[in-house]
């Protein structure tokens, strides 16, 4: 389990679609105006299409550097170079997704108002809280032994 957590926190953070999903669905609780809500949603489309693009890239990069895994390339100090050079780039896209949302929340924010800025973070907190409270109570259940048959 422990293996598990730590493999999602070296996950990427930024979403893959959806970047003010919470702004919008919380948009009177946070004092939202039309005009607000319209460039929240059009920064929630662009992010959504760049982000599918560079998780397209990272998918295709993946996929050659598993398959030259797999078929032995790695013996071969060309092929490895080209491998490592994939994982490179991956590593790079990684960057570019978490960059991409960190631009996109501050041009949302942008549009907004210091009070509305700080609902919506809360709403944003809240979220986060509810999702590590449920990974806290997965991790703190009674887990029975495995059963033979």
């Amino acid at each position: 389990m422990l293996s598990d957590l730590r493999a999602a926190g070296a996950a990427s953070v930024a979403p893959a679609a959806g970047l003010f999903l919470p702004e919008l669905h919380h948009r009177r609780d946070i004092g939202l105006d039309l005009d607000q809500v319209n460039g929240l949603a059009d920064l929630c489309h662009s992010f959504t299409q760049q982000r599918a693009e560079i998780s397209a890239r990272m998918t295709r990069l993946a996929g050659e550097l598993l398959a030259g895994l797999l078929n032995g390339r790695v013996c071969d100090d060309g092929d490895r170079e080209a491998l490592t050079a994939h994982a490179e780039t991956r590593g790079t896209l990684f960057a570019d997704a978490e960059n991409l949302m960190i631009s996109m929340l501050a041009q949302g924010y942008r549009l907004l108002s210091w009070e509305q800025i700080d609902r919506a973070l809360k709403v944003r907190r809240g979220q986060t809280s509810a999702g590590l409270d449920t990974v806290a109570e997965a991790m703190s259940a009674d887990l029975a032994a495995p059963v033979r048959l």
